[in-house]
């Protein structure tokens, strides 16, 4: 049957912790995008057919051969249909931290995704064959014990109807989702607003980018070509970046740079801190200084981080950078 793997929240990073906000945007790429193989009803028509037509034959009766070629057609039946009902992509928006992947970016469920899990639901159909034949004979029993005639065909029209059933319901979910949409609203492109980064960011970047830091001089050089995404849509506390993929890379790959920006607004003090992933640029983002986030402050996070309007400029930040703890 049609998998839903749920509802994916994107929204900016404020602490160490993912949390929403009042920015996430929650939908599902394969409801709102391009109509997959599965929408058509030429699909749900061959799908049922082919279900109720293997739930006809009765595999007590085959032989070996025959009873081989069956498992085989129901197992490659199974993972075809879940790779062509499973969603075409799904969207991130949290640092490559949490993540794993792409920050910012819709993170899809592409044909490597979708084969290996054909080769896993095909895989599972086929080593549970013999229960699951021993459950379909227990259940052709138990019709024919109460009188019911036929009963292989009985079985059939109820996995037909099924199958339609569900490919009906996943109709009218994207149906639903489409109309949810706001009136003129565009389906979000992975390429939607990203430009040259804005020159609040680019100027902090270059504050904390310091010489004599290992790896400032290829993080410099990833600066000057650096994009950001979501440029246009105003200002939030975390800014997505994009280096170039020929830039030179810095090592450990994967970080957090060790020179950070603290600054003060309203008796508050806040951080900004900056990722890296895959040796570039990832991502900048004003965190609560972890002074403000202990069990007895009382600052209000979410009241905090919501009352900036704008980027520091470098002239307000303290900077620190951080040293190996010292041996004992």
């Amino acid at each position: 049957m049609p998998q839903n793997f749920g509802w994916f929240a994107s929204a900016p990073r404020s602490s160490n912790a993912f949390a929403p906000s009042s920015q996430a945007v929650l939908h599902q790429e394969a409801a709102l995008g391009s109509r997959p193989v599965a929408a058509s009803p030429w699909f749900a028509a061959a799908s049922a057919a082919a279900i109720g037509g293997l739930t006809l034959i009765e595999p007590r009766h085959l032989g070996s051969g025959a009873r081989a070629v069956y498992r085989i057609t129901t197992a490659a039946l199974t993972g075809a249909y879940t790779a062509a009902t499973l969603p075409a992509g799904i969207t991130a928006g949290m640092p490559a931290r949490y993540s794993d992947g792409p920050h910012g970016q819709f993170i899809p469920l592409g044909d490597v995704g979708r084969g290996s899990a054909a080769l896993a639901t095909g895989g599972l159909a086929l080593g549970l064959a013999d229960p699951l034949e021993a459950l379909d004979a227990r259940i052709v029993g138990w019709l024919d014990e109460r009188g019911v005639s036929r009963p292989r065909w009985w079985m059939a029209g109820v996995g037909v109807a099924l199958v339609a059933a569900g490919w009906a319901s996943d109709r009218a979910e994207a149906r639903a989702l489409r109309r949810a949409l706001p009136e003129g609203a565009e389906i979000p492109d992975e390429d939607d607003g990203q430009g040259p980064a804005d020159p609040a960011v680019a100027a902090i970047l270059g504050a904390l980018l310091q010489p004599g830091v290992p790896g400032a001089e290829a993080l410099r050089i990833q600066l000057e070509t650096v994009e950001q995404q979501d440029v246009d849509s105003g200002f939030v506390t975390d800014a997505f970046l994009v280096a170039h993929p020929d830039s030179p890379r810095v090592s450990p790959r994967r970080q957090t740079w060790p020179v950070k920006g603290r600054f003060t607004r309203d008796g508050v003090v806040f951080e900004v801190e900056l990722q890296i992933h895959e040796g570039r640029l990832e991502s900048l983002s004003i965190m609560l200084a972890e002074e403000m986030n202990g069990p007895d402050s009382e600052v209000d996070y979410d009241e905090a981080i919501n009352s900036l309007t704008a980027w520091p400029v470098p002239e307000e930040l303290e900077f620190i950078t951080e040293d190996a703890d010292p041996l004992p």
